[in-house]
């Protein structure tokens, strides 16, 4: 441990998630007092639990609909209350539900951008005011979906429509930011992340090894593997900490040269097999 978070109040959405308890547990490892939430409280408490007994700090305010601007205001609120000051948010929290622009109801296109723009706009938006006073900074996780249109493999690409819509929204919602907060001192950067194992990722993928994950990793360059959630909880640290201190504006592609490879490329007629298997 180098102190790289030493004294830093860090709010982290989403606890609950493989990403956001590896981002928490690395924070407070380096000295950061970490406040987060999650709307599952058994994942939240879970998170809590670890990186207390890996010696950190945390705090969590659970269960939180963080979409809801009332909540969003309770948790800051709460953080302030607890530390008295906020240096850092690490927006991480999302819901999705996938279909075509032509499938897609309105009720699950709303569900998806309000859990993945609206959500991220709304905590910033209440602790904009504690992040002045600290000269802090604000991280948004987004996606390398919201610059390049598909992730993951060839053909995932009708199922993250409202997906890409909100975090193509994040991408300019953060150079928004950046440019209104920065004669405060205040940083704004996001995060693009490619396909990272975790729970989500079994789910929609299967296991390493199997046809289906490989079309996930084989855009990928270096590795060729799947990123980890520890890949992500280094770069939210360097992006939170003070080696960042002149980045703003900007956003961190942590892929694997996914991105680099350009992304998911035509599907074959055996891949068109391998997604049909479910393999």
């Amino acid at each position: 441990m180098s102190g790289r978070a030493e004294g830093k109040v860090v709010l982290v959405t989403g606890t609950g998630g493989d990403i956001a308890r590896a981002a928490a547990i690395t924070l407070a490892r380096e000295g950061a007092h970490v406040v987060g939430c999650d709307i599952n409280v058994e994942l939240a408490e879970e998170t809590v639990a670890a990186v207390r007994d890996a010696g950190g700090s945390m705090d969590s305010l659970h269960p939180l609909d963080l979409s809801v601007e009332g909540d969003a205001q309770r948790w800051v609120e709460f953080a302030l209350a607890r530390h008295g000051r906020i240096d850092a948010i690490v927006n991480n929290a999302k819901a999705a539900r996938g279909g075509s622009g032509e499938e897609t109801s309105a009720e699950d296109w709303r569900f998806t951008i309000d859990r993945n723009l609206t959500l991220p706009w709304l905590v910033t938006k209440a602790a904009i005011p504690a992040l002045k006073e600290s000269q802090g900074s604000v991280l948004f996780i987004a996606s390398v979906s919201g610059a390049q249109f598909g992730t993951g493999y060839p053909g995932n690409t009708t199922n993250l429509v409202a997906y890409s819509t909100a975090k193509a929204g994040i991408l300019r919602l953060s150079v928004a930011l950046a440019n209104e907060l920065g004669a405060a001192g205040v940083r704004v950067n996001t995060l693009s992340p490619g396909i990272v194992e975790t729970a989500s990722t079994l789910r929609s993928y299967g296991l390493p090894g199997t046809p289906r994950r490989e079309l996930v990793s084989r855009p990928a360059l270096l590795p060729q593997r799947t990123g980890h959630p520890q890949d992500i909880a280094n770069a939210v640290l360097f992006l939170v900490s003070d080696d960042a201190s002149w980045i703003t504006g900007a956003d961190l592609r942590v892929d694997g040269g996914w991105a680099a490879s350009g992304g998911v490329g035509p599907m074959t007629s055996g891949d068109a097999e391998t997604l049909a298997s479910r393999a």
